[in-house]
């Protein structure tokens, strides 16, 4: 019997630093709207079942976020199989350290492609410098190779812009692509789309992606992914079945891109 290399982990963390909370219920909303779409993808063409479902790793919001990144880190680099393909449901956008970091162990070097509306290279935030406003700088002091897409919203004077962050999404991922030679690991916060298209976020920026945009951005790396995350769903902000459907298909097209990257 042919072993499942694509997999899917809830992750069920958010950070105290969040405006508005609600993030850490998203792997089990997007779950049960997962059941009310169609298994085959017609932008990728393949079916995103069958997957391995590994559930959800439980933290309590209020924990200390290395606590967290330490026990979910571990974790990973005990149990996750190189050849493995997992999409990694958030939760905040700092669950992306953890597990950048793990896979690293596992993988080796490989290039983080980010969509998302924020830069998410705070030094500190909230008072701290652990949390989904501060991974990016984070994880690129670390040395990990970051490049940005789809930001239009930044704290001037408390974070930077380099020759890897862009606020335009397909043609600057084109040229980057064929550019690196790297594996690479995709984080897309949900918030690079329009909010008009998808409006259960906690930091809405207007004059984002449509979903046609991310739909063609996902196609580019298939076959190219060591691993994914989706994060910042909350399902208590806004059209939350408006979201959580969209989230659910973005979710389908991730364990397709992910099957064609484990083939």
């Amino acid at each position: 019997m042919r072993t499942i290399r694509t997999k899917l982990l809830g992750i069920e963390y958010e950070g105290k630093e969040n405006f508005l909370g609600g993030t850490r219920i998203a792997p089990s909303y997007i779950r049960w709207a997962l059941e009310s779409i169609e298994d085959y993808s017609p932008y990728l063409n393949g079916f995103y079942k069958p997957f391995k479902d590994l559930g959800n790793f439980h933290a309590r919001w209020e924990w200390d976020s290395l606590k967290f990144a330490r026990i979910l880190e571990g974790c990973l680099k005990r149990h996750v199989d190189g050849r493995d393909r997992i999409l990694f449901v958030g939760g905040d956008h700092f669950i992306t350290y953890p597990v950048a970091r793990a896979l690293r162990a596992i993988h080796g070097d490989f290039a983080i492609i980010h969509l998302d509306a924020h830069l998410d290279r705070r030094d500190i935030f909230e008072g701290s410098r652990y949390n989904h406003a501060t991974v990016m700088r984070r994880l690129e002091e670390e040395g990990f190779t970051i490049y940005t897409f789809g930001y239009r919203a930044f704290a001037k004077g408390l974070e930077y812009t380099t020759d890897r962050t862009f606020m335009h999404v397909i043609e600057p991922m084109k040229d980057i692509l064929q550019e690196i030679r790297l594996p690479v690991y995709l984080t897309l916060d949900v918030d690079v789309l329009d909010p008009s298209v998808f409006p259960s976020v906690t930091n809405p920026e207007g004059g984002g992606i449509h979903f046609k945009e991310l739909m063609e951005a996902i196609g580019l790396l298939k076959g190219r992914l060591i691993g994914a995350d989706l994060v910042e769903f909350s399902p208590i902000v806004g059209d939350h079945y408006k979201s959580g459907v969209t989230a659910a298909i973005l979710v389908r097209e991730l364990l397709v891109a992910l099957k064609y990257s484990a083939s």
